[in-house]
């Protein structure tokens, strides 16, 4: 991209320069930000559907075709206060790509053997809501369920959730997009499935009600994922903009912050994302080994919940 062209962007300067700030690791932190940019080599984001796409039944241009053995996700933190001082909603999509090792043994006389490895975790997408009511949160999910094609969606049922959950258990009606969402029912809660029976309800919801336990496994898990580097995040928003953005005409062509805002919001979420986490302490209990991941001060941990 030539000089003359990024000057036309100095109105993002801001965001740029915001994102260029070091970020401060502590001797308490359990992730750091190279387990983080060590992991930055998503270039493919995805983009849900807008409302004018949708009415003219455009085709997605941005959604991404499946691989063979592929899930999706749409992972949901809830919150539903507003202001700066409350949590956020946050939407992540996960793609669920499997992979195998082959190798080959002295004894196998050259034949190879395939190793399954589990699955890497690409996050394409993050969104954040701050504030809303149940019903409007419960329309946003079943938008970027469908938009992102999902094969399942994970809902955390504390704070609140579970009003989110009796959403998804019915029909939903989306005024904005004129059309109707069938209902979801929960697949590993019997407790919960039973608060709505509705027909026809599509078994796609996993409940999360963490323990102490489960929260720590998670946090492991998670250090594990970009320590092996099997988590591939999106690449940094400077880089986006001297690249993949620079491949979007809406993008390069709009002449309103809403339009740039749009195309650079999985990227911008990201960053935050790396910021949360980086900030996290830990501790670890003497008597049982558990690893207690907390935030401090105003920061928050949303971002990291959902992923």
């Amino acid at each position: 991209m030539s000089q003359k062209d990024k000057k036309k962007f100095d109105p993002m300067t801001y965001r740029i320069e915001y994102f260029n700030e070091m970020i401060r690791e502590n001797t308490s932190a359990f992730f750091t930000h190279k387990m983080f940019t060590d992991n930055q080599c998503c270039k493919k984001p995805f983009y849900p559907r807008q409302t004018i796409d949708v009415l003219s039944k455009k085709k997605n241009p941005y959604s991404i075709p499946k691989q063979n053995g592929e899930i999706r996700i749409v992972s949901c933190d809830m919150a539903f206060a507003g202001g700066k001082e409350n949590d956020n909603s946050i939407f992540t999509c996960i793609r669920l790509l499997p992979e195998t090792t082959t190798y080959t043994a002295q004894n196998d006389n050259g034949i190879g053997r395939q190793i399954k490895q589990g699955y890497r975790k690409v996050i394409p997408y993050l969104e954040s809501i701050n504030g809303g009511d149940g019903t409007k949160q419960a329309i946003r999910i079943k938008q970027l369920f469908e938009d992102f094609e999902a094969d399942y969606c994970v809902l955390d049922t504390r704070n609140g959730g579970l009003i989110v959950y009796d959403i998804l258990a019915k029909i939903i009606y989306d005024e904005e997009r004129d059309k109707e969402y069938q209902p979801w029912v929960c697949i590993n809660d019997d407790s919960i499935a039973n608060r709505i029976k509705t027909i026809g309800a599509l078994p796609v919801l996993f409940a999360i009600n963490a323990s102490q336990k489960l929260n720590s496994d998670i946090a492991i898990e998670m250090r594990t994922a970009l320590t092996s580097n099997m988590i591939d995040f999106l690449i940094s928003f400077n880089e986006a903009i001297d690249t993949t953005l620079f491949n979007i005409p809406e993008y390069t062509s709009a002449t309103d912050v809403d339009t740039q805002i749009f195309y650079e919001k999985p990227y911008l979420e990201t960053q935050e994302l790396i910021n949360e986490c980086v900030e996290l302490v830990y501790e670890k209990k003497e008597q049982t080994g558990i690893i207690v991941i907390s935030e401090q001060g105003a920061n928050r941990k949303d971002r990291y919940t959902s992923v």
